[in-house]
């Protein structure tokens, strides 16, 4: 069987392996994430550049690197009590997180596939991303469910390519 790697359409794949020299992993990597949120991706020996793997292993001196496709969450969402500001490079997280006057810069933001965690002043954020909805808990000086939706105005997010 012979295929263009770049025409191919593998957008149900779940698990992708590679062992392709780090131009073509750039190449490609438009098209990964662009995949559902929580494919993993395991490269043998090659990286992407600056998007950094969620983990590295190293195996009688062979190195394996393994991504998790990121949700897509830059933008600004609602929420019930005020609004999240998200920047996203790839599985990292920024922003912050505003309740009437009082904006907190958000800390430790990341993504593993669609689950968001970050910590905003005295309490921890998880939740689950669903397209431009996320639904979650915190937990700290504020404990219970929060809820957030993508602006209607804002364009679909996407992170870093």
């Amino acid at each position: 069987m012979k295929a263009d790697l770049f025409e191919t359409d593998f957008s149900q794949a779940t698990v992708i392996t590679m062992f392709l020299l780090p131009d073509i992993n750039l190449k490609l990597r438009p098209k990964i994430l662009d995949l559902k949120p929580g494919t993993r991706v395991v490269s043998h020996a090659f990286d992407m550049g600056d998007w950094k793997p969620d983990r590295t292993e190293n195996v009688e001196g062979k190195t394996a690197y393994l991504w998790i496709v990121p949700a897509k969450v830059a933008g600004v969402w609602q929420l019930p009590q005020g609004e999240l500001t998200l920047k996203q490079g790839f599985q990292m997280v920024e922003g912050t997180l505003k309740n009437g006057d009082n904006t907190t810069p958000i800390r430790n933001g990341r993504l593993r596939g669609d689950q968001l965690s970050f910590s905003a002043g005295n309490a921890n954020y998880t939740g689950r991303v669903n397209g431009g909805r996320i639904e979650g808990a915190v937990k700290g000086s504020a404990s219970g469910k929060w809820t957030a939706s993508l602006r209607a105005s804002d364009p679909v997010p996407s992170p870093k390519n």
